[in-house]
């Protein structure tokens, strides 16, 4: 994608929809680099797809950005105030049945499975010493980096805090890391939580340290 001369009614927001998932998993592959972190590629795959979609059956709010009907950004968070959809709960199940697929990787020793299986298990546990599920938070977020700084992550962002603020949540959270896009939640007014060791950061950041932000409605 280049970078096009972005004038407003060239841009539109509107509601998720499940043909725009490979997309929105287009962009987490461009942002996450998931080929060139994962290995085997078929990790990577997986990866990428449980991560997106992951997200998608986490969510209670889901919103997309269009720029000449191309998708170019997505906001997915979830409402504590209220219920994910039974459906979805359901979709989430199935799809993370697939990481069964991994038990049968024959591009990947057992040792490295059951690291990866480790270092999820490390993920989560760190993180909820820290803050424990369960809270208003954005799921996934990304905007291609040819429509960063044009007020479109704001934007969507904004659409998120203002359903949260309507069913009187207190605050919305978000697990990032320095090296990403923390100095962005930083600028639109997040504080920080907290910080933990986690080995998944460690696959893209090598790093090992995630965080946790906060945003007081």
């Amino acid at each position: 994608m280049g970078l096009p001369n972005v004038h407003e009614e060239n841009v539109a927001y509107r509601e998720y929809r499940d043909s725009d998932y490979l997309a929105c998993e287009a962009l987490v592959a461009n942002a996450w680099e998931f080929e060139k972190n994962f290995h085997p590629r078929e990790l990577a795959v997986l990866c990428k797809y449980l991560y997106t979609m992951g997200a998608v059956a986490m969510s209670n709010y889901r919103r997309v950005v269009e720029c000449k009907h191309e998708v170019i950004g997505f906001i997915f968070g979830y409402n504590e105030r209220i219920p994910l959809p039974k459906h979805e709960m359901q979709k989430l199940s199935t799809k993370l049945a697939i990481l069964r697929r991994l038990l049968f990787m024959k591009a990947m020793k057992l040792r490295e499975k059951l690291d990866f299986f480790n270092a999820m298990g490390k993920h989560e546990k760190n993180r909820s010493a820290l803050l424990a599920r369960g809270k208003s938070e954005i799921t996934l977020f990304v905007v291609h980096p040819a429509f960063h700084r044009r007020g479109i992550g704001k934007n969507l962002f904004a659409g998120f805090s203002g359903y949260c603020k309507q069913s009187k949540v207190e605050s919305i959270v978000v697990e990032t890391n320095q090296l990403g896009a923390a100095s962005f939640y930083e600028r639109i007014g997040f504080k920080l939580k907290g910080n933990f060791d986690s080995p998944l950061h460690d696959y893209v950041t090598k790093n090992g340290q995630a965080c946790l932000y906060e945003y007081f409605l």
